[in-house]
């Protein structure tokens, strides 16, 4: 139907990979837990998914934008590998 524009998959240890197939963008989540598994000198991170929503009179309406990106387990708590999945301004 190409409603679909991404996926968002969970535990998969370090594996913190986005691709698109298909035209639908598919992303790991980071590797966030201290517990069974992770590698020496990689920094925990998570996957923040925002998707802004268009206001419509009573309430919100279609999706405008899906964006991601990962927040490193540091001190500055750092942002990293931001990216724009889709854009409705930007798929027209």
């Amino acid at each position: 139907m190409g409603d679909v524009k991404a996926v968002f998959i969970g535990h998969d240890h370090t594996n913190d990979f986005c691709g698109k197939l298909d035209e639908i963008w598919f992303c790991y989540g980071g590797g966030i837990g201290y517990h069974g598994y992770g590698k020496a000198g990689w920094p925990r991170r998570a996957r923040i998914i925002q998707a802004e929503l268009q206001k419509g009179k009573k309430s919100w309406t279609n999706v405008q934008r899906i964006m991601t990106w990962k927040r490193l387990d540091d001190e500055k708590l750092s942002k990293i590998d931001e990216q724009i999945l889709w854009d409705r301004l930007l798929s027209r």
